[in-house]
């Protein structure tokens, strides 16, 4: 009897660990570390395994590495042909722990340490002869019970600026991480970036040999699977913060990509993604900008270029390619779009089929060009605030440095529209629960993706449209095509509960040709119904009486859904939640600062 509970026993114990997280070897990184021991290097202090510092002159400790290159290098002469000179001393599902911060004065250079060469008094780093390709190499891949983890020291809490670890590429290293086909890989609690100003997209501060910049923060491929990024700042890099599409199961959460000199993300690397990608609160904004360095402004975005000065701009771009089934699934959720000298979030060649852009509770506005864009995926845009002003960059605006603007033209180009959707037939589009703010020609361009076709349908409900004179005085049209809107009317469409504010005089509130249901053509009352030159306004609404019943509309609060309709003068105004985001922009002056 014994044996059977003693047996019966064993056997929990050995499920219950098989249930457990499962981290590896932790390696550690710190300014007070020593060098790396490898068999190139037999006098290396440490072996990288201990949270400590080395004690006394002896080889071999467990003791962590001083430089975060020695996790991929042990200091010796490489051409990146052979280990331990070249390569990850970690293994697939280990951790990674990089102490120290930006509020503690720590950066750890990535690449070379001279303009010319990679080797200094013994001491190597990078590739002998190739600046270029020195950034970090793809670390090795986890499994699914188990991740590699890259983690800076505050991970566990590292939502502010200064709580993240460093890494500046220099020297004009290529991407200074490269998580090129990698999979399950958790990185978190990151800043990375350059000490330059310079920008490879015509900026006045051209990238020479005398600059000690990076062109890439994060290099992906879609072959890069099951990627989580945690807290990352990727700005003032000289050419992209992110570059290139994901593969399967790639979430990012708390990623802010900022004033980067051609563009924020540019998926276009010649391929296309593939499968499930979840963007959630981002921030991706001042891109086709260079970041000061050092920082002077509280916006320290300047040197700013568009396609008619040689730039780019887009805050999110990718190649004009479809997607292999299933498709590439991409979801923007609770973030911010803004001041980038093309689109915001440019969707437009995303394509194939089970392909599809989602945008909800997010915020857009200041981008020159469309605030999002949808092409050859199915559309999902709900509970967004979207401010047209496309000409915002035009102005002076407070904190940036003089001058910023002088290289851009290109202003509310394609079309003058705030957002332009082209529909697939496999499956309707849905635009619900927005609030549009436009002062442009067209606040929402519907087209088709090929032909006219009757399977086309776009499901448009709940949304405030408010406009305000544009460049030719008259307010914009709020739904328009070069085609026709049959879309609106075609089986699987739906037109309802819309609050259309100050259209164009041509247009006809509520639609009725266009089978619109519930419109109402009243003040939707909302807090700050001005035009914003740039930036936006507080759309909290103004409590609002139900005539029938003599209720108020709730407030909103965190556990509000993201629309409440409410009945007014028998025709649906709509209380959106898109204040959520619309609770602040944070910080700039905090978010620019640099060590």
């Amino acid at each position: 009897m014994n044996v059977r509970i003693c047996l019966k026993t064993l056997c929990v114990l050995i499920v219950g660990c098989a249930c457990l997280p499962l981290y590896g070897t932790t390696w550690y990184v710190r300014p007070d570390g020593g060098t790396r021991y490898s068999s190139n290097v037999s006098n290396g202090q440490c072996d990288g395994k201990a949270d400590a510092a080395p004690s006394g002159g002896k080889s071999n400790q467990h003791c962590a590495f001083k430089d975060v290159r020695m996790l991929w290098q042990d200091g010796s002469y490489s051409n990146g042909t052979k280990f331990p000179s070249w390569g990850w001393v970690i293994g697939g599902g280990d951790t990674v722990i990089l102490r120290g911060s930006i509020g503690t004065g720590v950066s750890y250079r990535i690449g070379w340490d001279h303009p010319s060469y990679s080797c200094e008094k013994n001491t190597c780093w990078g590739l002998t002869g190739d600046a270029y390709s020195s950034g970090v190499p793809p670390p090795p891949s986890g499994t699914a019970a188990q991740h590699t983890r890259i983690l800076g020291e505050n991970y566990a809490s590292c939502r502010s600026a200064s709580a993240k670890t460093q890494l500046h590429g220099g020297w004009a290293v290529f991407n200074v991480l490269d998580l090129s086909g990698t999979s399950y890989v958790d990185v978190a609690c990151l800043d990375i970036t350059d000490f330059s100003a310079c920008g490879k997209a015509a900026q006045k501060v051209g990238c020479d040999s005398s600059q000690d910049f990076a062109q890439n923060g994060i290099r992906l491929t879609n072959k890069t699977t099951n990627l989580t990024l945690t807290d990352l700042r990727l700005h003032g890099l000289a050419v992209s913060g992110i570059a290139g599409p994901t593969g399967d199961g790639v979430v990012m959460d708390y990623v802010d990509i900022l004033g980067n000199a051609s563009s924020g993300w540019n998926a276009d690397d010649g391929t296309t993604g593939k499968g499930s990608l979840l963007v959630q609160h981002y921030d991706i904004s001042w891109n086709g900008c260079a970041e000061e360095y050092p920082i002077v402004h509280p916006l320290p975005y300047g040197d700013c270029t568009d396609q008619d000065h040689g730039g780019y701009g887009d805050g999110f771009g990718t190649t004009t390619k479809d997607s292999d089934p299933p498709g590439w699934q991409a979801h923007f959720d609770k973030g911010t779009a803004s001041y980038n000298t093309q689109d915001g979030l440019d969707a437009l060649h995303i394509g194939g089929a089970g392909s599809s852009m989602t945008v909800t509770d997010s915020l857009a506005f200041s981008n020159m060009g469309q605030q999002l864009k949808v092409g050859g995926a199915t559309a999902t845009l709900i509970g967004n605030y979207i401010v047209g002003n496309c000409d915002a960059m035009s102005h002076e605006i407070p904190g940036t440095p003089p001058g910023y603007n002088a290289k851009l033209s290109q202003f509310c180009r394609a079309g003058d529209t705030a957002i332009f959707i082209d529909m697939p037939v496999d499956r309707p589009a849905i635009f619900q629960r927005n609030i549009v703010y436009s002062n442009n020609h067209v606040a929402l361009e519907l087209e088709y993706v090929g032909d006219p076709s009757p399977r086309a349908a776009i499901k448009y409900d709940d949304n405030i449209f408010v406009g305000f004179p544009n460049s030719e005085g008259n307010n914009p049209s709020p739904i328009y095509s070069e085609t026709d809107l049959k879309m609106l009317t075609n089986p699987g469409a739906s037109f309802t509960n819309n609050v259309t504010y100050h259209p164009k005089g041509d247009w006809s509130c509520p639609a009725t040709s266009l089978h619109e249901t519930g419109g109402s053509c009243n003040n939707p009352h909302l807090k700050d119904e001005t035009w914003h030159p740039y930036g936006y306004g507080d759309v909290l609404p103004v409590k609002a009486v139900d005539k029938s019943s003599s209720r108020l509309a709730p407030e909103p609060h965190a556990t509000l859904h993201p629309s409440t309709v409410i009945e007014s003068l028998g025709a649906a105004a709509l209380v959106t939640g898109a204040w959520q985001v619309w609770r602040h922009l944070r910080d700039r002056s905090d978010r620019a600062a640099k060590s």
